[in-house]
């Protein structure tokens, strides 16, 4: 029956020859519109850019204009042949299209409720069929980020109800479809959908990841495709560079390897690094003021800093805001009994230490070496940082290590 279901799906999707034909032919010139509900009312002027993904890591702002007074915009793009494009309103708002035709997009603009939080809001992009492949792809990863946070409160507030019924029922019940499980089925049918098209060189990036294995080697033949297919396609070409990189980078993290050498300003201004740790076990976790689950695990990891402190375990906390304002404003609240660090270059401190969401923490061991990667403060995480820590405090040295070398790169 699923495979029946399959099949009608791919038939629906499936685009004809002859549209097929005339969106191959390149694109030189594009028409971009649209508007904004909501605008700043502190900035005197509201401004849009307009970036190119150029899948090095982070895109390049091509150019901005003023939204005007009846909340619109506009850019015409110039172009050798088509690509991703982002749309930011005013550091608030996002859209992402693929320019092989004129788009047009209308959306929400500023966040107008009392706390503001910067979290992904879907914005469809009227444009060509190719560019669908865009806004799926954005709504399929909305809807697992509402989802992730949606399911992660839940377990949260119920944990700490006085009725241990709702989380015992959370605990215990099977989901007909896990999250997880969920997003990847349709993402599998948009991928099979798409997999010919140029656009699929937006998704590729994210579908190959960083370990080897047959999903990282199917989503490499998927972009030699695109590569051989689509000569002018010279995104899909640094693509390639880039997941190489990335991966040789995700090798340097493994467990086992020297913990990165990183310098970051503390709450004073002054330079701090990790090396003064040495002899000691480390929790370093990446984190920033607006990230609500990074927030909601700082209380469990007090309470690990309490049990672990008088046998030789420390944390760091690293933020990657980019309004200091926030993150002082947040270290106040939080009231973290440990070093605090501040990036001065996230995107740098995202690509070194590969993660693109927070919390991400790395447990070090004494020598300065990875034991363990944790994406999230899950509960099988903490039991691992538990397991972790009361294996090695038995056994952890009286005095402070000798110095090893971190590496540094």
């Amino acid at each position: 029956m699923k495979k029946a279901i399959f099949k009608i799906c791919v038939a629906v999707l499936a685009i004809p020859a002859a549209l097929q034909a005339q969106q191959n032919k390149l694109v030189k010139s594009v028409t971009v519109k649209g508007t904004v509900e909501f605008t700043d009312p502190k900035q005197a002027v509201n401004k849009v850019f307009l970036s190119k993904d150029n899948f090095k890591g982070k895109p390049v702002v091509v150019d901005s204009c003023e939204v005007g007074k009846d909340n619109s915009f506009s850019f015409k793009i110039k172009q050798d042949h088509q690509g991703i494009y982002i749309i930011n309103a005013m550091n608030w708002d996002r859209a992402t299209f693929w320019s092989d035709a004129d788009v047009t997009v209308h959306m929400r603009g500023y966040d107008t409720s009392k706390y503001k939080v910067k979290i992904p809001h879907y914005n469809y992009v009227a444009g060509s069929y190719d560019n669908n492949f865009v806004n799926l792809r954005e709504l399929n990863n909305e809807l697992n980020y509402r989802r992730m946070v949606d399911e992660y409160n839940m377990e949260y507030y119920a944990k700490k109800a006085t009725d241990t019924t709702w989380y015992a029922y959370m605990r215990d019940h099977q989901k007909y479809n896990p999250m997880g499980e969920d997003y990847k089925i349709r993402e599998e049918v948009l991928t099979k959908a798409y997999a010919d098209r140029p656009v699929m060189v937006y998704a590729i990036r994210g579908m190959a990841g960083t370990q080897a294995g047959t999903q990282y080697d199917n989503a490499m033949k998927m972009l030699e495709v695109l590569i051989a297919r689509y000569p002018w396609l010279t995104e899909a070409k640094l693509l390639k560079e880039t997941i190489i990189t990335n991966k040789a980078q995700a090798m340097r993290l493994k467990a086992g390897q020297p913990m990165p050498s990183v310098q970051y300003p503390d709450a004073n201004g002054s330079l701090a690094g990790l090396e003064k740790y040495k002899g000691k076990y480390l929790l370093v976790d990446f984190w920033a003021s607006w990230c609500g689950p990074c927030r909601q695990a700082i209380p469990k990891v007090k309470e690990l800093y309490e049990s672990y402190k008088a046998k030789g375990f420390e944390v760091v906390s690293i933020s990657i805001d980019t309004d200091k304002n926030a993150w002082e404003k947040a270290m106040k609240e939080e009231a973290m009994p440990w070093e605090q660090l501040l990036s001065d270059n996230k995107d740098k401190t995202m690509e070194q230490f590969q993660f693109s969401g927070i919390p991400t923490m790395y447990l070090v061991d004494t020598e300065g070496k990875i034991m363990e990667r944790f994406t999230g403060y899950s509960d099988d995480a903490e039991k691992k940082i538990k397991e972790s820590l009361a294996k090695g405090t038995k056994a952890a040295p009286a005095k402070q290590a000798a110095s090893v070398p971190m590496s540094s790169f």
